[in-house]
C-alpha cells in the first residue's frame, strides 16, 4: 500500500470541496500530531479523518523539523510533515503550499497537492463520471486554496481529456 504524508493545507481545501475521502483513496494517509491540531484549529470544527493515521516523530526526526522551521520558510506543520515522510519513507508527500513542495523535492520526495489528488482519482476511476470530477475541481477551485488561472485551465483541460 502506498504510504502518503500530507500537511494541513490539503486536509482543509479537500474538506472545503467535499472531496476528502478521495484522499484516502491514494493510500495509507499519515499526519504528524501538529498537522492533525492544526486541522482542527483551522477548520471548520472538523477532526481528521479516521482513516487518517497520527504519528509521532521519533525525537531525532522533532529536532529535524524544528531546524527546518528555524531555517527555511517552511512552517512547523509542514516541517514535520516532511520528516515523517523521511521517517516512514513515504512513497508521496501531500501539500499545497509551494515552499513546502519545494523543500520536499529537494530532499527526493515525491510531492502532489490537492489537485493531484483528484486528478489522481479520475485516473484511476475513482470518480465515475466528468460531471462529477468537474464538480469536485469547482468545489476545490473555490476553497481556500489558491491556485492560478493557468493551473485552473490545465487541470480542468486534464480532468476533460481523463474522460473523453
Amino acid at each position: 500500500m502506498t504510504r502518503v504524508v500530507c500537511d494541513t493545507g490539503p486536509l482543509i481545501h479537500l474538506s472545503e470541496s467535499g472531496a476528502i475521502h478521495l484522499l484516502a483513496n491514494t493510500g495509507d494517509i499519515i499526519i504528524p500530531p501538529l498537522v492533525a491540531n492544526e486541522y482542527e484549529a483551522n477548520s471548520q470544527g472538523w477532526k481528521p479523518p479516521q482513516w487518517a493515521k497520527i504519528i509521532d516523530l521519533e525525537s531525532d526526526r522533532l529536532k529535524q523539523a524544528e531546524d527546518w522551521t528555524q531555517s527555511t520558510q517552511i512552517d512547523a506543520g509542514e516541517a514535520q510533515a516532511v520528516s515523517l515522510a523521511i521517517q516512514v519513507k513515504a512513497d508521496w508527500r501531500v501539500t499545497d503550499d509551494a515552499m513546502a513542495r519545494q523543500f520536499a523535492e529537494s530532499l527526493g520526495i515525491e510531492v502532489h497537492g490537492s489537485i493531484g489528488v483528484l486528478l489522481w482519482n479520475a485516473a484511476m476511476g475513482h470518480i465515475s463520471d466528468l460531471s462529477q470530477a468537474l464538480t469536485y475541481f469547482e468545489n476545490l477551485s473555490n476553497s481556500s486554496l489558491w491556485i492560478s488561472d493557468r493551473v485552473l485551465e490545465k487541470a480542468r483541460q486534464a480532468i476533460r481529456e481523463l474522460y473523453e
